[in-house]
């Protein structure tokens, strides 16, 4: 923004076009696939819709594996030009994670009939502006063939999202899961342990949610769940009950990494998990967790989010 003095302060907000952004975009991306062609990551660099169109139409993408466009100001028409570009459809892991995203937008690329971007294997979407709205059509969807990890947390899905995951035949191949900081509750889990895609997962992050005793063992109890090795509890008002039943869990045996710190259960609860005699294969196991050690609990940037206790 142009100041001019005088009499009158003149302000000039004008941009530049996108012929004169281009040099400045084809720089910015060739400096960063100068070590590996393949990986181009452009996080925390403001761009919104004009960076996006050079970015999507540019030459130099067409090799890409990696696209990190996190903490950026990408919003609805942006994400719609990335989704349909002929120079992105080699992308396997992209990171949209910190943006300007809504519904509208995951609801139209869902849908879509244009997309190009099939082959997608890592997709972050979190810490955007989507609710269950959109959040079930984009599980549901037919766009994401070979997706194998998707992070969905620190928004607002709740119970419509873990049903629309529990009824989904689309996404196959999805292994890991990252719901952090939602609303789901134990009417939810249920709902989203029963379906197919539970059935492949090997990684759940469900911490920071609503889970209680009654959530908890529901997990515990779920016959569905043969391939979880890494699953995350933290922070849903578990108890001693709650507790007990993932320390005796027959079914949640091929776990290697499990964290149910920040949690309501007391000594009684600790013991059952920690001298588990049917979690044999764990490797990590974390009972306890402070701000100090573990300070994405807390979301300091989006306060609205922080999981309600009622």
């Amino acid at each position: 923004m142009g100041i001019t003095r005088g009499g009158n302060a003149e302000y000039d907000d004008s941009k530049p076009t996108l012929e004169e952004l281009a040099p400045r975009i084809e720089d910015a991306i060739a400096k960063e696939l100068a070590s590996d062609c393949t990986v181009l990551r452009l996080s925390g660099r403001y761009y919104s819709v004009d960076e996006v169109t050079l970015l999507a139409r540019s030459s130099q993408v067409s090799q890409i594996r990696v696209l990190d466009l996190g903490d950026n100001q990408v919003g609805d028409d942006a994400l719609k030009i990335l989704s349909e570009s002929d120079q992105l459809q080699g992308v396997e892991e992209l990171n949209l994670g910190i943006n300007f995203i809504t519904d509208k937008g995951i609801k139209e690329w869902a849908g879509s009939s244009t997309a190009t971007l099939k082959n997608i294997r890592t997709l972050i979407l979190s810490d955007n502006k989507l609710t269950d709205d959109s959040l079930a059509d984009l599980v549901k969807s037919s766009n994401f063939p070979q997706l194998e990890s998707l992070d969905i947390g620190w928004m607002e899905a709740g119970n419509g999202t873990a049903k629309a995951l529990g009824e989904s035949d689309t996404l196959s191949h999805l292994k890991k899961l990252q719901l952090e900081r939602s609303y789901i509750d134990a009417e939810g889990i249920r709902e989203l342990i029963c379906g197919k895609i539970a059935g492949n997962l090997e990684e759940l992050n469900i911490s920071a949610n609503k889970l209680g005793n009654d959530g908890s063992k529901a997990i515990a109890e779920s016959s569905n769940l043969k391939n979880l090795k890494v699953l995350y509890l933290s922070q849903n008002s578990i108890g001693d009950e709650g507790a007990r039943a993932i320390g005796t869990s027959t079914h949640l045996s091929g776990l290697t990494h499990l964290y149910v710190g920040r949690n309501e259960f007391g000594v009684e609860g600790a013991k059952a998990i920690h001298q588990t005699q049917t979690l044999t294969q764990l490797k990590t196991l974390v009972l306890q967790e402070g701000v100090e050690t573990t300070p994405d609990l807390v979301n300091y940037s989006r306060p609205e989010l922080l999981r309600p206790d009622q």
